[in-house]
């Protein structure tokens, strides 16, 4: 079984003997980490999948500070949408800002538009929600942008990838859950069975072990 390690584990990693290290070089070496064990990066997110973490960079225009979040703080995420100038003639359909948004997200996106034509965006991000109540907003686009802009249209493909990502890992979080709710109701089946003498402590412990992949 992989062990993956813990948000304080990894923002503590370069902390051993960093006395004089600057606070500067300690986020230098995570992300410089997070880098080099990376599944995948979309913008400014660094996702690494063996320790089941995410790293956002530090930004100084979107006035952000490096964070680190574990995949199974995460609860849910919602978008960011913020409509820019209204398109005065047939052109930018509502169908195409919210198509343009993956799943069910885009579609609301598109219906909650109510039929206006958008020319332009003046903001586009999510919002991810952590068990312990903090919030974290990512933008995407945070002053207006034409749609049909090259910045536009990368900005979409981002959301669309990141989107897909997070639902990925809410949906493995819920197997997970599953599976071991799963093995503590066998181990307790088991149990029940070296309760009536049906199986030996040995065999009850074996068995134990391997629901646990100890």
């Amino acid at each position: 079984m992989v062990q993956s390690l813990s948000t304080e584990q990894i923002k503590t990693k370069f902390s051993s003997n960093s006395s004089n290290l600057s606070a500067k070089d300690i986020q230098k070496n995570r992300l410089e980490y997070f880098k080099k064990n990376s599944d995948l990066i979309i913008g400014d997110i660094i996702f690494n999948d063996k320790d089941r973490a995410f790293l956002i960079k530090k930004s100084i225009l979107m006035n952000r500070a490096q964070i680190i979040v574990k995949y199974d703080e995460i609860q849910t995420f919602t978008p960011i949408f913020l409509g820019g100038q209204i398109k005065k003639h047939h052109g930018i359909t509502r169908a195409l800002v919210g198509g343009a948004l993956a799943g069910p997200i885009g579609a609301l996106i598109g219906a909650g538009t109510g039929g206006k034509e958008w020319e332009s965006i003046n903001r586009l991000g999510i919002e991810i929600y952590l068990k312990d109540n903090r919030i974290i907003k990512y933008d995407l686009i945070s002053n207006e942008t034409k749609i049909n802009s090259l910045i536009g249209k990368n900005s979409f493909d981002q959301y669309n990838h990141l989107s897909a990502k997070l639902e990925s890992i809410l949906s493995n979080q819920t197997s997970t859950s599953v599976e071991i709710t799963s093995q503590i109701d066998e181990i307790r089946k088991y149990k029940e069975l070296l309760d009536e003498g049906i199986i030996s402590q040995k065999e009850f412990n074996e068995k134990k072990k391997e629901l646990l992949n100890l």
